[in-house]
């Protein structure tokens, strides 16, 4: 009879702890699924901010690529019409040869236009004539240079579309570096660490969750069995009185013990205590 009450008080207590043991646990379970989920949350929060700035970073890209094309474009035409210009010099160097030219082709053609203007004004008719034979000798020399003159002024609108075409470069460079100097890159990188290691974390509080789950099962199986257990002892202790008398007082004893320890924590805070509280208190010992 006495082995089968300690073997009830034994289910008993284990119960208990199992019990205890199983709240504690489901706690830590629930901590650790909840700290998974708002990981989990923060994870997704940053990949959508990451999409969207790599959507912005790949738009950017394609305008930079666009200006870089542009600017090798220029770039190009640049080289292409210095090849041009190197040419032409050297044709005009020719020229200027050729036709013994000391001076060029405008400078000729505005010598020719102030002897004429002074031309119209000359009542001396000896200086006239003097005038306009200079002024027939430099068209000569001018006719004679029209190649010349040619060359100079091809030259001259190969120097204007160099420095249109450098102009242009030089633009679309600029634009390249204001587009390229934010820091969207920095930003990404950092992400893309902070990215992985929540992930990381969010991977070792799953791992931990799952232990946790699984010890919870572990001991509520353990649970059943002892509930188990003391559902087959509680069905002898009905059929036997002095076994029921046995639990009943035990159980008594455990509330008094309950009771006696509220009545000394209400001691302790000085609280008045009442009739049932001192009996309770008297009798922690029986």
């Amino acid at each position: 009879m006495a082995s089968q009450f300690e073997e009830y008080k034994k289910v008993q207590n284990r119960i208990l702890e199992l019990r205890s043991k199983s709240q504690e646990i489901s706690k830590k379970k629930e901590y650790w699924f909840e700290k998974k989920e708002a990981l989990k949350k923060e994870i997704i929060d940053l990949i959508s901010q990451i999409k969207d700035l790599k959507l912005e970073m790949d738009k950017k890209s394609a305008e930079v690529g666009e200006l870089k094309s542009n600017r090798r474009k220029y770039n190009s035409e640049v080289k292409i019409l210095i090849r041009r210009i190197k040419k032409i010099n050297s044709e005009k160097e020719k020229a200027f040869k050729d036709y013994h030219l000391k001076i060029e082709p405008s400078k000729i053609l505005e010598r020719i236009n102030q002897l004429e203007k002074k031309v119209e004004i000359e009542t001396s008719f000896e200086k006239e004539k003097k005038l306009m034979e200079e002024i027939k000798k430099l068209k000569k020399v001018y006719e004679e240079s029209a190649e010349a003159f040619k060359v100079v002024e091809e030259t001259r609108n190969l120097d204007k579309e160099i420095k249109n075409s450098r102009k242009k470069a030089d633009e679309f460079h600029q634009q390249i570096q204001q587009i390229t100097k934010d820091n969207n890159y920095a930003r990404f990188l950092q992400l893309s660490k902070q990215i992985t290691a929540l992930k990381k974390t969010q991977e070792e509080a799953f791992q931990i969750f799952i232990e946790q789950k699984n010890e919870h099962l572990k001991i509520n199986q353990e649970l059943k069995v002892q509930l188990e257990e003391m559902g087959k002892l509680k069905v002898l202790f009905e059929k036997d009185k002095e076994l029921m008398k046995l639990e009943q007082e035990d159980r008594r004893k455990d509330v008094m013990k309950h009771k006696a320890a509220d009545v000394e924590e209400k001691i302790k805070k000085k609280k008045k205590l009442t009739t049932e509280d001192i009996l309770a208190f008297q009798s922690r010992d029986e």
